[in-house]
């Protein structure tokens, strides 16, 4: 039997997220496959792990510094038993251990492309080439991986696609819905630099300068800076933020005039698979991973080009007959991504590296 093993660093560093979804959605279907699943968080502030760790929620920089070396020396411990057959680290903070073949999934290549993080940047650089196998979520994430480490053998890529965690169930659940504006378009998030927020923005109030009736809901990133706010200028009433749990995300999708993802690069886009199965229509960048992930299933616009970001949302937006197209489109574009089929890929790329 396989035995493999996650650490801790994610459970440490994402309250939610793409990346703790990912790890979350995939461990949990491998010992349904036959594998033996390690992991140990001796601290979590992760909501998706949080009943197998419990859940911790401190701000203090400090008591996470302690966290993080204590989990540390549990994952050397754990890991020098020479239990584990797999060692994947749920991010780049590691090495690699004797006994075990070591996974890394590569999210995207952000930092490397926008010049962030230099310590998330030095980490990609010692981890990624000691791997046994790479797992990229795209092509496009795979190209950009080649392009940053052309030493690396393309073979030892597996592109394995995230699945979607959301559904029309959750729009179905009883609970306490966040009070939505009536007639909106969406904007799910962070909204620093590459995620191209202010374009969006400019884009936005063009809209509204022609619809008294349209605001902007950006779900998740942070209340709005005060710059955020001044750049809202007269629409600064119809631009809002709220952080909501996985029901009300939901719905919110569901019910918005179309989701926007204005971002200039994605690994992925996550959202992208949350709005198709939310009946939502999708409008997106034409850029890195997005038309891969998307396909035909969404209203492209050139993302550097406010006029053209704000024409394709307008003529989604005012076209009931293309909004059902997308949302169709959506549905049957869904269907090429599964955490099932996520797990199993998984769990293929490991027997590739044990066999290697």
């Amino acid at each position: 039997k396989m035995r493999v093993y996650y650490d801790y660093q994610i459970m440490l560093a994402q309250k939610f997220g793409g990346i703790s979804r990912y790890v979350y959605e995939v461990s949990k279907r491998l010992p349904s496959l036959g594998a033996d699943v390690g992991m140990r968080a001796v601290y979590n502030r992760n909501y998706y792990f949080s009943r197998r760790f419990g859940l911790n929620d401190s701000s203090s920089l400090p008591k996470l510094a302690a966290f993080h070396l204590i989990n540390k020396a549990a994952r050397f411990f754990d890991l020098h038993q020479g239990k584990y057959d797999i060692f994947h680290p749920t991010y780049y903070y590691a090495d690699k251990f004797s006994g075990s073949k070591l996974i890394v999934t590569v999210h995207d290549m952000t930092h490397e492309l926008y010049s962030l993080n230099p310590r998330v940047i030095s980490a990609k650089r010692k981890i990624i080439p000691k791997a046994d196998r790479i797992i990229a979520v795209s092509e496009n994430t795979k190209r950009d991986i080649l392009k940053f480490f052309p030493a690396l053998d393309p073979e030892i890529i597996s592109v394995i696609y995230h699945g979607a965690s959301m559904s029309m169930i959750n729009i179905n659940v009883n609970e306490a819905e966040a009070v939505l504006p009536y007639d909106y378009i969406l904007f799910v998030g962070l909204r620093s630099l590459y995620k191209n927020f202010s374009r969006f923005t400019e884009a936005a109030k063009s809209l509204m300068s022609r619809s008294r009736e349209l605001h902007v809901l950006c779900v998740g990133g942070g209340s709005f800076t005060d710059e955020e706010i001044s750049s809202f200028g007269e629409f600064s009433g119809r631009f809002h933020q709220l952080s909501l749990s996985d029901d009300e995300l939901a719905r919110s999708y569901n019910g918005a005039r179309c989701f926007v993802f204005p971002s200039e690069y994605e690994g992925f886009g996550i959202p992208l698979l949350e709005a198709f199965a939310c009946s939502c229509p999708v409008v997106c960048s034409n850029s890195s991973s997005l038309p891969e992930i998307a396909g035909s299933a969404a209203e492209y616009f050139d993302p550097l080009s406010v006029d053209d970001m704000a024409g394709k949302i307008q003529k989604v937006i005012e076209d009931d007959e293309l909004r059902g197209n997308l949302i169709n489109a959506g549905h049957e574009r869904l269907k090429f991504f599964d955490w099932d089929k996520a797990a199993f890929e998984t769990l293929k790329c490991y027997s590739i590296a044990l066999k290697g």
